[in-house]
């Protein structure tokens, strides 16, 4: 299956951080649904800011675009701010990427357990096989 790129993604604005903040919130708020399905197609959980630029979600070869390392630390402080996102080091060089955030997590997992009728009882991960939290 073959991941399917928003309109936005062959717009070549879109790949310079817009001055107008209406614009640039609207502008952010794709890039980081961009990000989180694209990380989540690919089975993604970490990236590297630098090799970002050249991943071809931040670099559009069609049209010849890619995001600057600075707008993606931008992005990615916003997955940040949103809690999609927690830094490795220190040098905010690397991130954990969250599809979901863990609060989803723990809301998907407990409406598993009450509809597995195992509220009262202990039940362990590999009670869930064949189940997709994802």
């Amino acid at each position: 299956m073959s991941f399917e790129w928003p309109w936005q993604y062959n717009f070549p604005p879109f790949f310079t951080l817009q001055p107008n903040v209406d614009t640039r919130q609207k502008q952010l708020a794709a890039w980081c649904s961009l990000v989180l399905s694209y990380c989540r197609h690919r089975k993604l959980y970490t990236l590297d800011v630098l090799e970002a630029q050249e991943s071809p979600v931040f670099n559009n070869k069609k049209i010849e675009r890619k995001l600057s390392v600075e707008a993606i630390q931008v992005v990615f402080e916003e997955l940040r701010k949103k809690g999609n996102l927690e830094w490795l080091d220190k040098n905010k060089s690397r991130c954990l990427i969250m599809w979901r955030r863990p609060e989803e997590w723990g809301k998907l997992i407990y409406q598993w357990a009450l509809q597995a009728d195992g509220k009262a009882e202990m039940i362990t991960m590999d009670d869930g096989k064949g189940v997709k939290f994802f």
